[in-house]
């Protein structure tokens, strides 16, 4: 993940295909905490579900019905877009955060009106196999 003004990544994160990541945050206009959840897919990130507590916020994203209920979260299920990359614009009040395999990146950290931009990058296997060599 890099902040766009300066292109040095602050956070590499392993991630294989499959591996699922969440954007969790607060929706700054109604409040409510949301999750975007996305999977690797090879270099590309593809949107898979998107929860919150608001009927209001799924309408807000353009997620129409049906919604099923998962304890106290509406949830939309569906294949979404695949992304090279996300921008993600810090906001005020929404304390944003990546969560990958169960590990918190407090993106939000980075300064409210900065810009994070997370993206996968495919490593050459071999050189992935050296990495983790004694």
């Amino acid at each position: 993940m890099t902040a766009p003004e300066s292109a040095q990544p602050l956070w590499r994160i392993p991630a294989r295909p499959g591996t699922v990541v969440d954007l969790d945050y607060t929706n700054s206009i109604y409040r409510a905490p949301v999750t975007e959840r996305f999977v690797v897919t090879g270099a590309l990130l593809r949107l898979v579900e998107v929860s919150t507590t608001s009927e209001a916020v799924l309408h807000y994203l353009a997620l129409d019905p049906p919604y099923r209920r998962r304890g106290d979260r509406l949830v939309v299920e569906r294949p979404g877009p695949m992304f090279a990359e996300l921008t993600i614009r810090i906001g005020q009040a929404g304390r944003q955060r990546l969560v990958v395999d169960g590990r918190t990146v407090p993106i939000h950290e980075v300064g409210v009106g900065e810009a994070v931009r997370v993206t996968v990058t495919r490593i050459p296997r071999l050189r992935a196999l050296a990495r983790n060599a004694p």
